[in-house]
């Protein structure tokens, strides 16, 4: 739990939105927390405590798991952090990685992480590709359920927010999975297949190109999701994964390192 005995007062400040921000440091430190637990350590009535658990839902950032009555954190609580993330693991671990791998396979590569029902591109190599298929480096979304991106990041992530992420987008877009042509057994039987192979390859929706997915896994969680792009004419979708995908899962094995290093060094500053 923060420590909040250290803080000053201040007239302007908004203490149910410290609370709630407390709310989220504690349950990202812990496997889920019911509202008896949640209240008793923010040392907070119950009923007050349950007010900013379920306000924390209806915004997304956490969920309740109906198997143990524990609230969790939802990946939605990354993009909390999207600005400062990108000032440091992008550019200076990711985008060196990235480069690399793009001036030997040449088609653009791109890091993307989870921001609810959507994936966001962080970044890019469609500036330095040959091939480049947009001039814009990042910055903007794509969907969660029918990209390769999303499929990896919804393969590789824990079941429950697996659930909780395909539940979103399809309170979102009800009729998604009937569009695309399938059903939620043979989407959920496509992220088994995915999960068993390591990466995903498929045709990008409504787009004249596909792309090859792979995890980026630190310390055995998936923390971004790396793809590369080509156009449909130049080779199938199994030529592409045999091309790419074993350079693809080499270089997010090395940034999921490398990742994991940065993130111990940062807590370990954190603790100076």
């Amino acid at each position: 739990m923060p420590d909040t005995s250290a803080r000053r007062s201040d007239s302007f400040s908004v203490r149910s939105l410290e609370r709630g921000l407390d709310i989220l440091a504690l349950l990202n430190r812990h496997n889920g927390l019911t509202v008896t637990e949640t209240a008793e350590q923010v040392k907070l009535p119950r009923p007050t405590a349950f007010r900013l658990l379920r306000t924390l839902e209806r915004l997304g950032y956490i969920f309740r798991d109906d198997a143990d009555k524990k609230y969790r954190l939802t990946a939605q609580v990354r993009s909390l952090s999207h600005g400062y993330d990108q000032e440091e693991w992008l550019p200076k671990i990711a985008r060196p990685i990235m480069v690399e791998v793009c001036k030997k396979i040449l088609w653009p590569l791109t890091i993307v992480t989870n921001m609810g029902s959507q994936m966001l591109v962080r970044d890019s190599t469609h500036d330095i590709s040959p091939f480049a298929m947009w001039r814009h480096r990042g910055g903007f979304t794509i969907p969660l359920l029918h990209t390769a991106a999303g499929q990896v990041y919804l393969a590789f992530c824990p079941k429950d927010i697996r659930q909780a992420l395909i539940d979103q987008a399809l309170s979102e877009d009800p009729n998604s999975l009937a569009r695309h042509g399938t059903t939620m057994q043979t989407f959920q039987r496509g992220l088994e297949r995915i999960a068993a192979e390591g990466f995903a390859a498929i045709k990008v929706p409504d787009q004249n190109h596909c792309a090859v997915s792979v995890p980026v896994m630190v310390n055995g969680e998936i923390f971004a999701v790396m793809s590369v792009s080509f156009y449909p004419t130049a080779m199938s979708l199994k030529q592409a994964a045999d091309t790419f995908a074993g350079p693809l899962k080499e270089a997010a094995q090395r940034l999921g390192k490398e990742l994991a290093a940065w993130r111990a060094e940062r807590a370990a500053g954190d603790k100076d």
